[in-house]
């Protein structure tokens, strides 16, 4: 075997050069996540101006002088391909310019396609089967594979070459700079024996493998030593060479968002990009963390109180809280929290935890709350107020699945549940609990139960004698149903497990028994004579007594001045009537919506970016999503997904829901894995419809969002996911020349009372865009933000909506050009509430009809569109307080219903459907 390291493009060159991939090799499976990785790689090579960038490594077998078989790599050399073939396209349709005329040709024809003047066209990579018809539709411009992981790539890069980050030149040159580790086989190499070696089970290198090296191999030789001597080797040490872990953690508490355990260095790569830090910056703050871990985990921080509550803590694993606990810890070793506060937060995190065990309440979503719980309270936290007030008031705040069990709940729980048939950790730390609680004579449960010199005891025995039913009388069997693993009937004792069965007598006065038993958990059991309900009840009263003690209800009279937007799992049956949703977050993808319709698409389209032949295999066999051609003419009830797939709109949020739960549980993905933020306030009426947009949702979408952080503590790291979402979301509403839409005007100006309240729509637009050109070298978005001023902007847009010029709205009715067919719409100037119906329908005589019914002065209807009946039948449009309703197509049963239900169905004609909505007073 020879290596090289070559341009990429090399591999493809040469007139007659074949790309083989074998067919034992896997099929293409990239995500776009990797391709939004490359293609990043590729601004910054611009930006930078970086000469080359290493892509990896191809191994290949140059079968003969025209055959190059692809041995590993092929995932690379594959996007390579699609990235290739989605700048040729760009070029030719003009998405893109270059210099160059005949760019797109030379790409085409030297890396892509293969020279034969006697045959057909052939192209250079050949794929494996099923990926090779998906890549040649595409090379040959037929009609693509939706289904297929390589068309969808294709066309992220085909969106990211339109999104103008770069012109053609400068990606061609990037993608020229990109080099590979290039190992070609020779005639002594085995191919699948080196297939096998690549491929083997060998040691790989883990994530913190990775992170070390890139985190020194780019510092002169002493600086590495220093690094790795002073800071690395410490991390390592104080996690006791569980790095991995530990990174895992550390980044979640920075980031808020919890990497796959196999994705944890692309997850620092990310962090460390964006983070304004040096490298010794990063590992610095990591070795403080990892140290507070060890504190943490070896219940040694040095606080007396909270040590002892951490050491039972410890025996079951809570890694969940290491998010909010180290940096905590950090902040009492500074001094901004005090002892006495931290131990206070260890009680309630213990509580809370073994409130929610007790109660079975599922423990999916704690992942979620502890990624963000520290930045919630520090934003909430104002000067004076405990950290632990705080903390008891984030998460009594909770609903559903990530709720704090009240009193009843636990004590209803503890009582009735069995107590015995749970994980041993969780036994032990349970009864250790109970014997010794808040006492300083103490006595070691768990390690008595570890070392097997104590067990846990039935009083009244798992396997029922003769002579204990006798005891408990003609209910005997009842009893011991109900009663036999609840925690009234469990305890711990010294005596051999060959006495189990014994009489309750004589389990009391053996040796080592009830009665000469050390414990506190055995009080009510030496003063019984007998052992039956009555005893059960009493001594079940008393232990669920110590309970409620040991794991308080934490009370707080902590309000924050915003409140925090509630957020629900979606769950199984969790229901959503009368909410109205403001974001919703799926693994670490978190989206700002603008109505519950938005985020079922999104909600879909992240699964198939995930799992896309799946989820179209899943639509080739339900009915709750449809597979459609390229022609097809979505309809108003209808929205696309990504190309080739629809999902039907026009439905109440209960439908919406129920198609996520079905598609969700099909794909064996849990339910409690999609959370929901929602406005804290309950809607009037139920939203059993499409959401009317109006002109300016995509921006005031965002507006409960930046509310909750407005006038906090909010750091730029938490606003920085927000920003980053707004910023793409107004690049379509951005004022080229701010400057002279407000004449004598800066950014200053503009955040005034006084232009504030004269501003119109057209003003607030103008004044983000002046914020925007000076971030790049002024940064003032998180302080706008933080300071309440763009929430304010935003509130008169939602106000001012009517004052919005058509100059910047990129969807209103536009003039007919010569080839105008008959029944398209006329240009009218709509209100922005009529406009966006009109957005909404797909058909030309869908819009015509919506354009005559805006001119004709009724009222929009409402809701807009796709309203569901209580039989779930859909009506294209309705005026549901009028009960006047149309349908474009002819559905004489539905009209008939509709019509034995009082109300007045129209067909599509406006001047019927609007003598119908006079009469009832639709003006």
């Amino acid at each position: 075997m020879k290596g090289s390291i070559r341009r990429i493009t090399e591999l493809f060159d040469g007139n007659s050069k074949h790309l083989l991939i074998p067919v034992y090799q896997r099929n293409y499976d990239w995500k776009l996540k990797h391709c939004a990785r490359l293609f990043d790689d590729l601004v910054d090579i611009v930006r930078q101006d970086r000469e080359t960038h290493f892509f990896g490594a191809i191994v290949g077998h140059p079968e003969d002088s025209f055959t190059y078989v692809v041995i590993d790599g092929q995932q690379r050399l594959t996007t390579s391909s699609l990235l290739m073939l989605a700048l040729v396209h760009s070029l030719e349709d003009g998405t893109v310019t270059s210099k160059d005329a005949n760019l797109a040709t030379k790409i085409r024809d030297s890396y892509l396609v293969l020279k034969d003047k006697h045959a057909a066209v052939k192209f250079k990579l050949k794929p494996v089967k099923n990926d090779n018809d998906a890549y040649s539709r595409l090379l040959r411009g037929d009609t693509p594979i939706e289904s297929s992981t390589v068309t969808a790539n294709y066309r992220y890069f085909r969106e990211r070459i339109a999104a103008g980050e770069l012109d053609g030149d400068q990606i061609w040159e990037a993608i020229f700079r990109l080099q590979v580790m290039a190992l070609d086989l020779e005639k002594q190499d085995d191919p699948q024996r080196i297939f096998e070696s690549i491929n083997s089970t060998g040691l790989e290198l883990s994530e913190a493998d990775k992170i070390r090296n890139v985190v020194l191999m780019h510092q002169p030789s002493h600086e590495q030593e220093d690094l790795y001597e002073n800071y690395w080797n410490r991390i390592e040490q104080a996690v006791d060479y569980r790095t991995d872990w530990f990174i895992r953690f550390y980044l979640v508490s920075k980031t808020g968002k919890t990497p796959r355990q196999d994705a944890v260095y692309e997850a620092f790569r990310d962090y460390q990009k964006n983070a304004k830090s040096s490298t010794g910056e990063i590992l610095s703050e990591m070795r403080d963390y990892a140290e507070y871990s060890h504190e943490l985990n070896t219940a040694s921080t040095g606080i007396a109180a909270a040590d002892k509550r951490l050491r039972r803590f410890n025996m079951v694993k809570h890694d969940v809280t290491l998010p909010l606990t180290m940096p905590l810890l950090g902040q009492v070793k500074a001094g901004t929290v005090s002892a006495e506060d931290f131990t206070a937060v260890i009680v309630i995190l213990d509580s809370y935890l073994f409130r929610r065990f007790v109660s079975g309440v599922p423990t999916h979503g704690l992942n979620k709350i502890f990624a963000t719980l520290y930045s919630e309270i520090h934003r909430l936290r104002g000067e004076g107020d405990r950290f632990s007030d705080v903390l008891a008031y984030s998460l009594r705040r909770r609903t559903a699945s990530g709720r704090f069990p009240t009193d009843d709940e636990f004590k209803e729980s503890f009582a009735t549940r069995n107590l015995y048939n749970i994980k041993g950790e969780n036994r032990s730390y349970l009864f250790e609990c109970l014997e010794n609680n808040w006492s300083n004579d103490t006595h070691d449960i768990a390690q008595a139960l570890e070392s097997q010199a104590i067990s846990i005891e039935h009083i009244m025995p798992q396997t029922l004698t003769s002579a204990w039913r006798q005891d408990l009388g003609p209910d005997a069997e009842e009893i011991h149903a109900t009663w036999c693993n609840r925690i009234g009937n469990l305890t711990v004792t010294g005596y051999n497990s060959s006495y189990s069965n014994s009489r309750f007598a004589d389990k009391k006065k053996r040796d080592n028994g009830f009665d000469a038993s050390p414990y506190r958990l055995n009080a009510l059991l030496k003063s019984s004579d007998e052992w039956t309900v009555a005893q059960l009840e009493e001594r079940t009263q008393a232990l669920t007594a110590v309970a409620l003690k040991y794991w308080p209800l934490p009370s707080t009279d902590f309000e924050p001045y915003v409140p925090p937007l509630p957020t629900v799992p979606m769950g199984d049956d969790e229901s959503f009537t009368n909410r109205t949703i403001v974001a919703f977050e799926l693994g670490d993808t978190r989206k700002t919506v603008a109505s519950w319709k938005d985020a079922f698409v999104e909600v879909i389209r992240l699964l198939v970016d995930e799992r896309r032949e799946e989820v179209f295999a899943y639509a080739a066999e339900s009915n709750d999503l449809t597979m459609v051609e390229d022609s097809y003419e979505i309809p108003s009830w209808e929205s696309q997904v990504v190309p080739g797939l629809t999902v039907m709109t026009a439905s109440s949020t209960r439908s919406k829901l129920a198609t996520l739960r079905k598609l969700f549980n099909h794909l064996d993905v849990d339910t409690d894995d999609l959370v929901f933020t929602l406005r804290n306030t309950v809607a009037a009426e139920s939203e059993e419809t499409v959401d009317e947009p109006g002109p300016f949702a995509e921006l005031t979408k965002f507006l409960p969002s930046l509310e909750e952080l407005s006038s906090t503590a909010a750091t730029a790291e938490d606003t920085r996911d927000l920003r980053d979402e707004f910023t793409k979301a107004f690049a379509r509403f951005t004022v080229a020349n701010p400057q002279a839409a407000l004449p004598g005007r800066n950014l200053p100006d503009v955040e005034t009372d006084g232009f504030i309240e004269n501003a119109t729509a057209d003003d607030i637009l103008a004044a983000l865009s002046m914020m925007f050109q000076v971030e790049g070298l002024m940064p003032q978005f998180h302080r706008l933000i933080a300071s309440g001023t763009v929430v304010r902007w935003l509130a008169v847009l939602v106000s001012n909506g009517p004052g919005f010029s058509d100059r910047h709205h990129d969807a209103t009715v536009g003039a007919p050009s010569a080839d105008t067919p008959a029944g398209a719409p006329r240009v009218v100037a709509l209100t922005p509430r009529w406009q966006a119906l009109v957005d909404a329908t797909v058909s030309d005589a869908e819009k015509a009809l919506v354009v005559s019914l805006a001119e004709s002065g009724v009222d929009v209807p409402t809701p807009a569109l796709g309203y569901e009946t209580d039989a779930g039948d859909v009506l294209d449009l309705a005026w549901a307080d009028f009960r006047v309703g149309v349908v474009i197509e002819d559905q004489p049963e539905l009209t008939h219903t509709m019509s034995g239900l009082g109300w007045t169905m129209c067909p599509p004609d406006a001047g019927r459907i609007v003598e119908a909505l006079k009469k009832n007073g639709v003006v």
